[in-house]
Formats: structure tokens, C-alpha cells, sequence
């Protein structure tokens, strides 16, 4: 066999693998070229339909590009890698003996013993190596090997391919900026795809008060397109399920590139965004400021002296004090606030300085304010306040804060303190309780109750002489007892000592309480009067009250009996046996 011979075959073997990684490549280039157009299609209509539409952050299209490189690098193993072996004279053999089965293995087995044998095989005949070599090649001469693929069947792929590729190029192209927006966002950048209507601006993120009305303007660039209307889209910010709704919004009059919304009053936090025309704006939100929260209230009751009671507590704004008890408020709120007023009625309490109006016209009195504030102490938060007022009668009271962070100025509900006045003090003559006559030497037993709801401080006794002047004199100290019962021994001679008969002496009991108006909380008993006589007609004045009631005893002895007849005859009628009472007394 000659060494050419020999060269040819694995010459035209190499070929033929050339010709086969050929036909791979291009078939591969020509998959890979299709599912790259197909997933930059997908995700340009996935990203500008709906992740700029959305206003998703860019990541989203980071995340997109993620996808499309492993779809891409699942297409290439599956498509084109798994094929790009490294060449091999056997392999390539197999494959032109699969494509002529008429070479019958020869092929391979001259690639398997193309080699002379070593000195120790000498058991292989040479001449039958040399016979089947021969063979191969003589059957081998007239085969192209390289028909072991058809790149005519990859004609209509790779047009498919080209085309496509051609078309994708040629838009791209023509649509510069939609490709580099759809690229840039690819690699996580926030770029905004070109619009027919350009909106130029929006009121963005808000701050209101709650209950607040605010206006949502939006502006689009004149030279673009710009529509009778656009659409406000609302929700709930802190809702899961809550879903956006849509409100028109009117293109002003002048100028004419502006629309505008008033939403109703919004009492918490609001995402929208706008839509005009093909455009829509990033998504903003609305902060809804509340009105402050109290927390904790800690009111000290600082009570009269008077009453010489203990400093007190409580815990509610709404309180009920004697008059006069000086209250202090602690009171904490949720936020912070650069300014925190109490409002009381104008009418109400001493007007400091400060706070006090200046003088006005008469005619403008109408229109006077009927709240006046007094301005608490604030600490260093600006969430506790201090302040101390003394409370003579009812109030009512709210307060008004103004927000730190904003300005906003809030009023609270309205609170009132009651007001218990001190009552008079009540003072009860038991003994003696009618008018009589007396002797010159008498002495007057009296028994006297006083009460009263806070403590009380004295009795006197007020006695007038033929109704001249009353004097008094001091006969008990309660020492601040609120319910006491005490006696006191009058003798008429001790004070007044020319008592003859026919005068008439009048006294009664007065009492006082604590109260620092101790002029008039007083309070007496009903007044009583002694007639004087001599002993001859004090004793028969007595002989005779004597006799009066001796027959009023008897008058309603009498009546008794009768009663008790009258019940023994309606037994007896009836047929009911008369109980017989036995009289203990007769026993």
C-alpha cells in the first residue's frame, strides 16, 4: 500500500468531520440566533407592557435579563455545545460507514490497524492487514466522505434565521431609543421608554393633614401629544387587598398642557399616580399627618387649706373638684408638637396679661373669639405638657396643638371639670324645742347637732334680750368635725343680770365651717323664747302644762279603747274569736 493512499483516506476523514462541525455550527448559530430574537421580543413586550407600565425598579429587568441568559445557555448545551467534540478518525469513520453500509467495517478496521504491529504480535498476519487495507481503499475511492451531513437541509433555518435577524436588526434600528431603553433596563438601570405624551411633572409626594383636600396636578411637555383627560389612579397604602381605583382628571384652560384632581377630605396614607395620553408618572404618596394621641394623663389636685385634706390624683380629663382646688395637668401625646394651647370659654377665670384681648370696638364684640388659650409648658420632646390652673367653678376646656414636623394645627375634643361648692354648714337645736317660761334663776340645758359636708370650726350661742342687740358667745369648737352632737348648760344670771319678770329672752345656736368666707357660711337654728315670771306664776304655768297633759293622756287613752271595741266587734261579726291580752301589769 502506498504511504499516499494511506495519507488520503485520513485526509478525506478530516474533511468530512470538518464538513459535519460545519453543518453543526451552523445550525446551532442558526437556533441561537432564533431564541435570542424570540426572548428579546418577549421581554420587550413583557418589560414595556408591563414593568414600565408598572413603574417596577430595575431590578426587575435585571431579573428578566437572568432568565433570558440561562434560557439561552439551556438552547446552546441542548442545540449547539453537546456537538462540538474534538475530532476523532474512528468516530468520523463510523459515521461515513453509517452513511454506506457497503464498506462492511472496513473503514474502522483500517483506522484500527492502520499501524504496523509491534515485533511481538508476530501471530498477525501481515499479508491479510495489507489485503483488507488494500480493500478499504479500493472500496473507499469513489464515496465523498463529506456526505455524511446535507447543509441544504439547514437552507431553510438559516434564511429563517438571517431574515429574522435582519428585520430585528433593521427596527432596532429604527427605533433606537425603545432598543436602548429596553438594553439599559436589562442591566438594572431606570431608563423610561419614549411616549407620545411626555409627562413633564407631577405633584409628587405629599404631606396633609388628616382630613385634608389636596390637589394632584400633573404637566405634560406641549410638543407632545396632550389629551382632553387623564386618570388618577388612588389606594390605600397600608391595604394588601385594596385595589387601585381610577378618577378622571380635567386638562385646565390655561395653560392647556395641565390637569389637575381636588380629592375629598383623606384621613389616611394614599399612593397614586397619574396616566395621560400613553405616559404614565412614577408612583407617589400621599402622608396623612393625625391629629395627636394622648397617652397618659397625670393630674395632682392641690385642695383648699381649709380643708386640710391630702394632695390628690387622678387619671381623666373629665374630673370632678371642690371649688377652688388648683389643678395640675401632665399630659403626654403620641407625637411631637411645637406648640400646645388649652382653650377655655373667654368668660371664664382671671385673664392674664398675655391673654387678655385689648379693647375693641363695641360693634365688633359679636365677632369676639369664644375661646381664649393658655399656653402649656412643653418638655424637650415636645410630647408632655405642663400647666396649673385654679378651678373656682365648671369648666370646659379642650386643647390645640401644633404638629412640629409640619405647622399642622389640630383641636381636641372638649373635656370639663365640675365644680362641687362648699355647702353651708347645718345646725340642729334638739333640746329644748318650744318657747316657755322661766324664773330669773333658770338654767337652760340645750342639746345642739351640727353638720357639714367639709369640717366645721365653732358654735355659738346668739341671745337677745327684749329684742335688743344679739350677742354672741363661743360655747363649742367642732375642730373640724363634719357630723357632731355636743350639750350646753345656759345659766340666764351668768349673762345677763338684771333679768326681772316680764322680760323675754331669745336665743338660738350658730354654727360655721372652715370656708375662708366665714361671714357667710353660717348657718342657725330656729329661734327659741323664755318669758320670765315669778315663781308663784312659773309654777302655776307648770301646774297647768301638767294638767293639759294629763288630759291628753287621757283623750288618747280613750281613743285606744274605742279602737280596741270597735276591732272586738268586727271579730265577733265576722265569727272570729277575740284574742283575750292579758295585762301584764295586773299579773
Amino acid at each position: 500500500m502506498a504511504e499516499g493512499q494511506d495519507t488520503g483516506i485520513e485526509q478525506r476523514l478530516r474533511q468530512a468531520y470538518r464538513e459535519e462541525r460545519r453543518w453543526y455550527n451552523i445550525r446551532g448559530a442558526s437556533r441561537l440566533t432564533l431564541w435570542l430574537i424570540a426572548l428579546l421580543a418577549v421581554a420587550f413586550l413583557i418589560d414595556w407592557g408591563l414593568f414600565a407600565k408598572t413603574q417596577m425598579s430595575g431590578i426587575t429587568g435585571l431579573t428578566l435579563l437572568l432568565v433570558n441568559v440561562g434560557i439561552l445557555i439551556w438552547v446552546y448545551h441542548r442545540e449547539w455545545g453537546q456537538y462540538l467534540k474534538s475530532y476523532d478518525p474512528l468516530t468520523t469513520a463510523l459515521e461515513v460507514e453509517k452513511r454506506h453500509p457497503e464498506l462492511s467495517s472496513l473503514l474502522v478496521s483500517y483506522m484500527q490497524l492502520k499501524d504496523e504491529p509491534d515485533a511481538h504480535e508476530g501471530n498477525v498476519s501481515q499479508d491479510l492487514i495489507k489485503a483488507m487495507r488494500d480493500q478499504a481503499i479500493e472500496f473507499s475511492r469513489p464515496i465523498d466522505f463529506k456526505d455524511i451531513v446535507d447543509l441544504g437541509q439547514l437552507r431553510k433555518i438559516g434564511a429563517v434565521a438571517v431574515v429574522l435577524f435582519l428585520i430585528f436588526s433593521i427596527a432596532g434600528i429604527f427605533n433606537r431609543e425603545h432598543t436602548g431603553v429596553l438594553f439599559q433596563r436589562l442591566l438594572g438601570k431606570d431608563a423610561e421608554y419614549p411616549t407620545n405624551t411626555v409627562i413633564t411633572g407631577t405633584s409628587e409626594n405629599l404631606t396633609i393633614r388628616v382630613g385634608g383636600e389636596p390637589v394632584i396636578t400633573a404637566t405634560v411637555a406641549e410638543d407632545g401629544d396632550i389629551p382632553e383627560n387623564g386618570r388618577l389612579f388612588l389606594k390605600d397604602k397600608n391595604s394588601s387587598e385594596a385595589a387601585w381605583k381610577e378618577v378622571p382628571m380635567k386638562r385646565s384652560e390655561d395653560p392647556t398642557n395641565k390637569f389637575s384632581f381636588k380629592l375629598k377630605p383623606v384621613d389616611r396614607d394614599t399612593l397614586f399616580y397619574v396616566k395621560i395620553g400613553d405616559d404614565r408618572s412614577e408612583q407617589y404618596t400621599i402622608n396623612v399627618i393625625t391629629s395627636p394621641r394622648i397617652e397618659n394623663v397625670d393630674i395632682a389636685l392641690q385642695y383648699p387649706e381649709y380643708m386640710n385634706r391630702d394632695a390628690g390624683t387622678y387619671d381623666d380629663l373629665n374630673l370632678e373638684v371642690p371649688e377652688n382646688t388648683t389643678v395640675k395637668w401632665t399630659v403626654r401625646c403620641n407625637t411631637p408638637v411645637s406648640s400646645w394651647e388649652v382653650l377655655v370659654p373667654s368668660d371664664w377665670g382671671e385673664q392674664t396679661a398675655e391673654n387678655k384681648p385689648d379693647e375693641s370696638d363695641p360693634e365688633t364684640d359679636k365677632d369676639a373669639p369664644k375661646f381664649r388659650s393658655i399656653l402649656a409648658e412643653l418638655d424637650e420632646a415636645g410630647t408632655t405638657a405642663t400647666f396649673e390652673i385654679p378651678v373656682a367653678k365648671a369648666l370646659k376646656y379642650s386643647f390645640r396643638w401644633t404638629e412640629k414636623a409640619n405647622g399642622f394645627q389640630y383641636e381636641d375634643v372638649q373635656y370639663g371639670v365640675k365644680v362641687t361648692t362648699d355647702g353651708l354648714p347645718d345646725v340642729d337645736l334638739i333640746e329644748p324645742r318650744e318657747v316657755g317660761y322661766a324664773t330669773v334663776g333658770k338654767v337652760v340645758k340645750m342639746e345642739a347637732k351640727g353638720t357639714d359636708d367639709i369640717g366645721l370650726d365653732k358654735a355659738w350661742l346668739v341671745y337677745s334680750l327684749n329684742g335688743a342687740d344679739e350677742i354672741k358667745v363661743e360655747i363649742f369648737n367642732f375642730e373640724g368635725d363634719t357630723n357632731k352632737t355636743f350639750n350646753y348648760s345656759w345659766k340666764l344670771t351668768d349673762d345677763l343680770k338684771e333679768l326681772k319678770p316680764d322680760d323675754r329672752v331669745s336665743f338660738q345656736i350658730e354654727v360655721a365651717d372652715r370656708h375662708p368666707d366665714r361671714e357667710i357660711h353660717l348657718r342657725r337654728t330656729a329661734p327659741r323664747q323664755l318669758t320670765i315670771v315669778t315663781p308663784e306664776a312659773y309654777l302655776e304655768w307648770y301646774r297647768t302644762e301638767y294638767g293639759s297633759q294629763i288630759e291628753e293622756l287621757k283623750r288618747s287613752r280613750n281613743q285606744e279603747l274605742a279602737a280596741q271595741r270597735a276591732v272586738t266587734q268586727i271579730q265577733t261579726e265576722e265569727g272570729i274569736e277575740p284574742v283575750k291580752e292579758e295585762d301584764d301589769d295586773n299579773e
